[in-house]
């Protein structure tokens, strides 16, 4: 074999074996299901749900339902009668933040997937259904499980409130036996999970959480808090650890004024296994 021949074999090898030293590209998110009122993006690997009223759930990894739900929940007071009045994205029989668009679209760009709502977020016993605040919520499916998610809230009006969060239930018992860290930025804390009804082990997570993930094997569950917020966690029922962050600029008692913006801003990265 002369010199010539030799060099483009050896190029030819290489190109092979950075071709198979490589990863195999992410499988696009592409649109599962959908109908008038909700859209499911994913992959074969994993699913995403949205519904038009902007409640997320369940997020799924193959069969295993790693978060039931993703919803806000808010209880604005009312000036007659001086009563929060319950209101959660997503609920209709006990009053939610209607009205909710008719229907929602993913918009389809390179390997990703993107759903925008934009709603006036109102109560019919507050203000006579005068919008409370403006709310556009973006929801962003990436082909590696990571789900963006954004809410900007624009107050029109002066409201008090007992409380406005955004909860996150994950389901115990896929995080069962698991170990989990969170970076608080002043201090760290760590631990293992139990899916045990009667057991606790997240409710020391308290303060304004950065980051929380979760060692789960093939691939870690991960919550980024990109701005920082206020968070509890506690278990909400016999299946889920709860995360409650707490919409911010509302001050103490929660209170919003005219003109106001709050942000929400994070990311899920759900345990996807990732092709080496």
């Amino acid at each position: 074999m002369d010199t010539g021949s030799r060099a483009i074999l050896v190029t030819a090898l290489g190109v092979l074996l950075c071709a198979s030293a490589s990863p195999a590209p992410a499988e696009p998110v592409r649109v599962l299901e959908e109908s008038p009122d909700s859209v499911i993006l994913g992959t074969d690997a994993f699913s995403v749900q949205v519904d038009c009223t902007g409640r997320l759930g369940p997020l799924t990894v193959g069969e295993t339902e790693q978060i039931w739900l993703i919803a806000l929940y808010t209880t604005p007071i009312s000036f007659q009668t001086g009563e929060g009045l319950r209101a959660v994205q997503g609920e209709t029989s006990r009053g939610g933040l209607g009205p909710a668009p008719e229907s929602i679209h993913a918009d389809l760009r390179g390997e990703s997937a993107t759903v925008v709502i934009s709603r006036n977020c109102l109560r019919e016993e507050i203000l006579g259904g005068d919008p409370l605040y403006r709310l556009t919520q973006t929801v962003t499916v990436h082909p590696t499980g990571r789900v963006h998610l954004r809410y900007e809230f624009n107050w029109l009006r002066l409201v008090h409130l007992r409380g406005a969060n955004l909860v996150i239930a994950m389901r115990a018992r896929p995080l069962d036996g698991c170990r989990w860290s969170a970076d608080f930025t002043s201090h760290a804390l760590g631990g293992t999970i139990s899916a045990d009804p009667d057991e606790h082990s997240l409710s020391e997570l308290r303060g304004e959480l950065r980051t929380f993930t979760v060692d789960c094997g093939q691939a870690p569950l991960h919550l980024w808090v990109n701005d920082g917020a206020q968070v509890t966690v506690q278990r909400w029922n016999p299946d889920d650890y709860a995360f409650f962050m707490r919409v911010p600029k509302l001050g103490y008692p929660a209170r919003a004024y005219p003109g106001v913006r709050s942000l929400i801003d994070l990311d899920i990265v759900l345990p996807v296994k990732r092709e080496d």
